[in-house]
C-alpha cells in the first residue's frame, strides 16, 4: 500500500500497469524531443560559456537516464524523484537562460524544453492533484520570471504567453491521459475478472456434469445391468458367476464413492478381454476374434471403445434372448472397427428409439473420441453394432 501522495509502483500485467508503461514511453519520447535539439548542437551556440552549457547538458542527460531507469525498474516514477526533477528543471532553466547573451535576439533556450518535460512528468506522476498543480505552477512561475527578467526579444509578453502556454498544455494533456488510461485499465480489469469468474463457474458446471455422466454410465453398465437381469429372472442368483459379478459391481460402487478413476488398460486387446470376462459372468458366451487388433491405439480410445463394447454386449444379455455373441476387431485401411453381433430377436431401428444406455454408453462414448456407431438389425434377424474410429 502506498502512502498518500506517493504513486505505488505497478509491475504486473493489470490494466493500470499497462497504462503506466504506456505513459512512461510517451513521457520518455516527449523528454527526448525536448533535449534532442540541444544534444544535436552540443556546445555550439550563442552562449557566454559553451563549455558550461555542454557540462550542464551532459548532466541533464545523465539525470534523465537515472530517472527513467528507476521508473522502468519500479514500473512507475518514484514521487521523490519527480519533485527532484521539478527542482532541477527550474535550476537548468535559470542557468541556461543566464548563460545566453542578452544582445542576441531570439537565442534558443533548451531550458524551456526541460521545464515542459518536467511539467508533463509532474502532472502525470504525482498522485495528489494539489501537489501536481503546485509543482506545475512552480515551473510556470520560473518560466514567467525568466521570460520577463531575461527576455531577449522585444516582446516579453508574447514570449511569456508562448512559453507558459506550451508548458501548461503539455502538463494538462499528460495529467489527463494517465488518469484516463488508468481508469479504463481498471474498468477492463473488472470486466476481465467477471469474465474469468463466469468461465470458472461454467467450467465447474461442466466438470460436475461430466462427473455425473461418468457415474451414470458406470452404474448403468454394471450394477443396473446386473440388477435388471436378476429382477427379470434371466439368471440364477445362486450361481457363483453371478456372485462374482455382484462383487465386481460392489467394487464399482466403492470406487465411485471414493472418487477413484476407472481402471485403464494398456492396449485395446486387454480392455476387450476384460469386457468379455465381465459379461461372461452374466451367462453370455462371447466368441472373441481379436487377431487383427491394432497394437497402438490411444488410451482415451481404448477406454471409450472398451466401455461401449461392454454395453453393446450387456444389451445382448438383456434384450436379444440368446446366450451367445461374437466380438470381432479389425484395423484395416486406417480404420479401427469393433463389431458386436448376435443372432437374437432383433428389432426395428426406425421404430425403436435408442435408450439411455445405448445413447450415452455407446454412441456418445465413441463420438467423444471422434468415432462413429452404426446399428444394423431387423425383427428376428439379430443385431450388429459396429464401432469405428479413424486411426
Amino acid at each position: 500500500m502506498s502512502s498518500p501522495g506517493h504513486s505505488a509502483p505497478v509491475v504486473d500485467a493489470a490494466g493500470e500497469g499497462r497504462a503506466n508503461r504506456f505513459m512512461l514511453v510517451l513521457l520518455a519520447l516527449h523528454r527526448a524531443t525536448c533535449l534532442a535539439p540541444a544534444v544535436a548542437t552540443g556546445a555550439y551556440g550563442a552562449y557566454r560559456s559553451a563549455w558550461a552549457n555542454l557540462a550542464l547538458l551532459l548532466g541533464a542527460v545523465a539525470w534523465n537516464l537515472v530517472l527513467f531507469r528507476s521508473a522502468v525498474r519500479r514500473g512507475w516514477f518514484p514521487t521523490p524523484l519527480v519533485y527532484l526533477d521539478v527542482g532541477l528543471a527550474v535550476a537548468v532553466l535559470v542557468v541556461v537562460t543566464a548563460n545566453l547573451p542578452t544582445e542576441v535576439a531570439d537565442a534558443p533556450n533548451w531550458g524551456n524544453g526541460v521545464a515542459q518535460a518536467a511539467g508533463s512528468l509532474a502532472a502525470a506522476a504525482i498522485a495528489r492533484p494539489a501537489s501536481a498543480v503546485a509543482s506545475v505552477f512552480a515551473l510556470l512561475t520560473a518560466q514567467a520570471a525568466v521570460a520577463v527578467g531575461y527576455g531577449t526579444s522585444g516582446a516579453p509578453v508574447l514570449e511569456l504567453v508562448h512559453t507558459i502556454n506550451g508548458l501548461a498544455c503539455f502538463a494538462l494533456v499528460a495529467g489527463f491521459a494517465v488518469r484516463y488510461l488508468r481508469r479504463v485499465g481498471r474498468d477492463l480489469d473488472r470486466v476481465n475478472a467477471r469474465r474469468l469468474v463466469a468461465e470458472a463457474e461454467r467450467a465447474a458446471d461442466h466438470a460436475r456434469y461430466v462427473t455425473r455422466l461418468a457415474h451414470h454410465r458406470a452404474l448403468h453398465d454394471t450394477v443396473l445391468t446386473t440388477l435388471t437381469l436378476i429382477a427379470r429372472g434371466g439368471v440364477d442368483p445362486r450361481l457363483p458367476e453371478l456372485r462374482q459379478r455382484c462383487a465386481s459391481d460392489a467394487d464399482v460402487i466403492r470406487g465411485l464413492l471414493a472418487d477413484r478413476a476407472d481402471p485403464e488398460f494398456g492396449t485395446l486387446a486387454e480392455a476387450l478381454r476384460h469386457v468379455v470376462g465381465e459379461v461372461s459372468l452374466l451367462g453370455l458366451r462371447v466368441r472373441y476374434r481379436g487377431a487383427l487388433t491394432p497394437p497402438h491405439v490411444p488410451s482415451p480410445v481404448v477406454q471409450a471403445v472398451g466401455e461401449a463394447a461392454r454395453e453393446a454386449l450387456n444389451n445382448v444379455v438383456k434384450h436379444a434372448g440368446v446366450d451367445q455373441a461374437w466380438l470381432t476387431v479389425s484395423g484395416e485401411r486406417g480404420v479401427l472397427r469393433v463389431t458386436v453381433v448376435d443372432r437374437g430377436r432383433g428389432f426395428d431401428p426406425d421404430a425403436t428409439p435408442p435408450g439411455f444406455g445405448f445413447r450415452h454408453s455407446v454412441v456418445d462414448r465413441v463420438a467423444e473420441v471422434g468415432g462413429r456407431v452404426r446399428v444394423s438389425s431387423e425383427p428376428g434377424g439379430g443385431t450388429c453394432v459396429e464401432l469405428s474410429w479413424p486411426r
